[in-house]
């Protein structure tokens, strides 16, 4: 066990990312499994390999969320629910429940703004942030307190992020990433963003602006005109701009005629910190979880392989602990 550390788990990007990475498998009675034994897998493998004190599983609710209100093609691209996928959300409440591991959620918000809520609760309490996830959006939330241990190749394996590496895969800092999404967009929650300005190309935008306020304020210079269809004199205002900036002249048109679309994006792409949520970090605190009830939900659920890579350390009381 690591002193002071608290693993977040974003549960419905490992809940997902198990769905589609792991092949179809059912229960003895004939339930699919796949999603739930890849959430309880990850878990286990996250708890193993990170050892925190604390632990807390978020999750989204099945309603509409704050986003959905903002932008209603907010992931209106992702097809609904699969119905095999369904049933499996409780297991994996269920292995949570009874590994003792607290759930917290909140209406209209998603799990890492749950995350986010819950960490800048205890941000002067010195506690080290593990967020383990599937999904990147999280990683505007790095900082020195805070790292994101993201499950790749369906959740088999996982890389950590923190600042330099963030900045080595996308080229800018975790502060900039909702300003690159502004532009880059994600076609996975049908973020908009600016058409024809892929990830490349934002993040060099960024990185020589620094931000996408400092990006407009360069480009408008105050003015509200250059959002108008360019009449010949504004394309020669166009031109000329473009060569003093060294930014082509499409991706500047592109970046003028988008710019109410890039706001829209980097608001949606914003996590926030305001959940309506009760959480006490003492509540997070790994308890030992009775052995008995933990193998018989693992071996209703046909998740056998697993029960060996729970450490029995102490068979006086006959209760499992992971380490």
């Amino acid at each position: 066990m690591i002193k002071n550390r608290l693993v977040l788990i974003d549960s419905f990007a490992l809940i997902f990312r198990a769905f589609y990475g792991i092949p179809p498998t059912l229960t003895r009675d004939g339930h699919p499994i796949n999603a739930a034994y890849g959430f309880a897998s990850a878990l286990l493998a996250a708890i193993k390999e990170l050892q925190p004190e604390y632990l807390v599983a978020c999750f989204d609710l099945p309603k509409p969320t704050k986003r959905h209100l903002e932008y209603v093609d907010y992931k209106a691209t992702r097809k609904p629910m699969p119905d095999d996928l369904v049933p499996q959300i409780q297991y994996c409440k269920k292995v949570l429940e009874t590994m003792n591991i607290p759930i917290v959620s909140a209406e209209g918000y998603e799990g890492e703004d749950i995350a986010a809520t819950i960490i800048k609760g205890i941000e002067d309490s010195g506690i080290e942030n593990i967020i383990v996830t599937g999904d990147s959006d999280t990683f505007q939330l790095i900082d020195q307190s805070t790292k994101v241990y993201s499950m790749a190749r369906g959740v088999q394996q996982a890389v950590m992020y923190d600042e330099n590496k963030v900045k080595e895969r996308y080229n800018v800092n975790p502060s900039q990433f909702v300003d690159l999404k502004a532009l880059k967009g994600d076609s996975s929650d049908n973020i908009p963003g600016v058409p024809g300005i892929g990830e490349k190309t934002a993040s060099n935008l960024i990185e020589k602006f620094q931000t996408l306020d400092n990006l407009y304020n360069v480009i408008l210079n105050g003015s509200e005109e250059s959002k108008k269809v360019p009449s010949q004199a504004q394309d020669d205002k166009i031109q000329k701009l473009s060569e003093k900036l060294k930014i082509s002249k499409k991706v500047l048109s592109l970046l003028i005629e988008y710019k109410d679309q890039a706001y829209l994006s980097q608001k949606l792409s914003q996590i926030v910190s305001d959940a309506p949520i009760e959480f006490k970090l003492s509540d997070a605190k790994i308890h030992d979880f009775d052995k008995e009830k933990v193998e018989k939900l693992f071996l209703d659920l046909g998740f056998k392989s697993l029960i060996p890579r729970i450490h029995k350390s102490n068979r006086e009381d006959n209760r499992l602990s992971l380490f």
